[in-house]
Parts: structure tokens; C-alpha cells; sequence
């Protein structure tokens, strides 16, 4: 069984004429969903905002997770780190299931929530 795998992500958020946040996720330079599906033990997903949205005044403030299918949410956990710069989730892979991550920043004194990633945790082969 393989462990200990970190995905990196580069995280840009901008506000719509609504003023809700729009959260865009990208791996190597392309385009993401920012979640995806896990079958390492002990992963960690690494979410850190790029140069133009730390100038916006945006920084990481927490994540919570929520069970879609199955029961994997309590595999989750989050550090925030970098002065809110980067957040780091890790992900036992203890339960099988599909989970939501939430990610929480802040700006200008404003929280926002990210739409859901959704991450889903199969049993590796």
C-alpha cells in the first residue's frame, strides 16, 4: 500500500459582481477542480494562494469537511500555514466515501466559503 503522497495546488480567488468568491485551482501549472479521489494512506493536499489573490488581501483562515457518500469526513484534518498563505489538508484514507472540503478565507475583514471539491477516498488495489 502506498503512503504519503502531497498533491500541490496553486489556489487564485477573485470576487464576482456579487461579491462572492470564486476559487480557481491549479496543478502544474493547468486548470483543476482542486479535489479529486485518493487511495494513498496519510496523503496531503497542499492549497497555497497565489501572488495576485495574497495582493487582493485574501488568506486562508480554516476548511471543514462534510460526509457526501459514505462515511470518510473524519479523515480529514487541516494546518493552516505561511500567515494564511497556504492551507494543508491531510487525508488518513481510513473510510471509503466521498467528501466535500470547504475552504474558509478571509478578506478585508470578510469570510468566504469556497465551493465544495469534492475528495473522494477509495481502498487502494
Amino acid at each position: 500500500m502506498s503512503e504519503s503522497q502531497t498533491y500541490n495546488f496553486s489556489v487564485n480567488i477573485k470576487l464576482n459582481t456579487e461579491n462572492e468568491a470564486l476559487f480557481t485551482y491549479f496543478q502544474d501549472g493547468q486548470q483543476v477542480s482542486g479535489g479529486g479521489t485518493v487511495n494513498e494512506r496519510n496523503s496531503l493536499g497542499i492549497y497555497t494562494l497565489d501572488d495576485a489573490t495574497v495582493d487582493a488581501g485574501f488568506q486562508f483562515t480554516g476548511a471543514k469537511f462534510a460526509n457526501l457518500e459514505g462515511d470518510c469526513e473524519q479523515d480529514f484534518s487541516f494546518k493552516v500555514t505561511n500567515n494564511g498563505q497556504t492551507i494543508e489538508i491531510a487525508d488518513s484514507d481510513e473510510n471509503s466515501g466521498t467528501a466535500c472540503m470547504i475552504f474558509i478565507v478571509e478578506c478585508n475583514g470578510t469570510s468566504y466559503e469556497s465551493a465544495d471539491p469534492q475528495v473522494e477516498n477509495e481502498k487502494e488495489n
